[in-house]
């Protein structure tokens, strides 16, 4: 719930503005406009035209060609980053220093320095930068980070974790983007390995030194104006390693033909859970047959556009802890600067083993 304005009596709301016209416009821009908590009053786009475009159709007041503008001129409480990776910290830093505050999307940076340096801003200039690992705010997720809060099932053992998503027949005739080069953020490290890296570090805390993994790109020339190039973008990746406080993990991502459920088995001294797709189950020795798990309602997505309801949940929570922690509250689900740099600084470990 958005708080109250003391004297008035009706909800305080934050201004934002996007940066960026892909995923900005497609999935935060809905969103925003929907939220009761905020006022999206501006959106800007490297693309000439496009954001004025894209703001006649959604009836946002501002369109901009440039972001420093936007920043400059809309009055802004929050500027949502939807940008290309290459400008994360070159944006986060100019807003930050203008005194707005900031949703990144992942992944963070292009390394971990320049996480850093976000760090060390955001704190000398007393500003919010949020992270946009909005999949910690599933209510299957939730769920597990509650059942291990409770030490429902006891000292970790081990975490399995294994994705295969439908990408072949799609990625192979990809044209050319920065979605698949290497040295502007591209590939599903940072696309999806950085959400599976957060949540098991919301989970289960700090890594241990001992990390170990790769990348595999199975696509290595693409579609270009020009006629083809070479891209580097990784498609799938393995990761394993142990966790501070004790117990292992792997991780694997694979871009497969013919897809399956995502799993996840965490595995404990007193019980097992294992998450199929959207369905958790769990059992103990007090109950050794495995019993579904009661998840949180999903907000009501059907007004939404088709392509984005399943973002709508996890994305909405995200915003709610953010205007909370915009006014001061503490919402430790909120992921931060610290956990991206956490998430960075894995990635680019696999990128050097590589």
């Amino acid at each position: 719930m958005c708080l109250k304005n003391s004297l008035r009596g009706d909800s305080m709301v934050h201004r934002a503005g996007i940066v960026g016209t892909g995923f900005g416009a497609d999935v935060h821009a809905p969103i925003l406009l929907a939220h009761p908590c905020y006022e999206l009053v501006a959106l800007s786009s490297i693309r000439t035209d496009r954001a004025q475009i894209i703001s006649d159709k959604l009836n946002i007041l501002y369109a901009f060609d440039d972001w420093k503008r936007m920043i400059n001129e809309a009055n802004l409480d929050l500027v949502v980053i939807a940008a290309n990776p290459t400008l994360h910290m070159e944006i986060t830093l100019y807003a930050i220093n203008s005194g707005v505050n900031v949703l990144c999307e992942k992944p963070p940076a292009l390394n971990y320095y320049q996480v850093s340096e976000m760090q060390n801003v955001a704190s000398k200039q007393n500003r919010i930068v949020a992270m946009n690992f909005e999949w910690r705010y599933l209510p299957e997720r939730q769920a597990i980070k509650k059942l291990l809060d409770n030490n429902e099932i006891g000292e970790l053992f081990h975490v399995d974790w294994s994705e295969a998503w439908p990408l072949w027949p799609n990625i192979k005739d990809e044209p050319f983007s920065w979605q698949w080069e290497l040295d502007k953020g591209g590939g599903m490290l940072g696309a999806v390995g950085s959400h599976m890296i957060d949540a098991l570090y919301h989970w289960f805390g700090p890594f241990s030194e001992n990390i170990q993994g790769f990348t595999k790109n199975h696509v290595n020339m693409r579609k270009h104006e020009l006629g083809f190039k070479p891209t580097d973008g990784d498609d799938s990746f393995f990761i394993s390693g142990e966790f501070k406080h004790g117990g292992t993990f792997n991780l694997q991502f694979i871009a497969a033909s013919i897809a399956r459920k995502p799993r996840i088995e965490i595995f404990g001294s007193k019980g097992t859970l294992i998450l199929e797709g959207r369905e958790l189950r769990i059992a103990t020795h007090k109950n050794k047959d495995y019993s579904l798990v009661d998840l949180e309602e999903s907000i009501d997505s059907s007004s939404f556009p088709s392509n984005i309801r399943g973002y709508v949940h996890s994305q909405w929570m995200l915003y709610n802890d953010l205007s909370a922690t915009l006014y001061g509250q503490v919402k430790g689900n909120l992921p931060n600067l610290n956990d991206a740099a956490i998430v960075q600084d894995i990635m680019d470990q696999i990128r050097k083993l590589n």
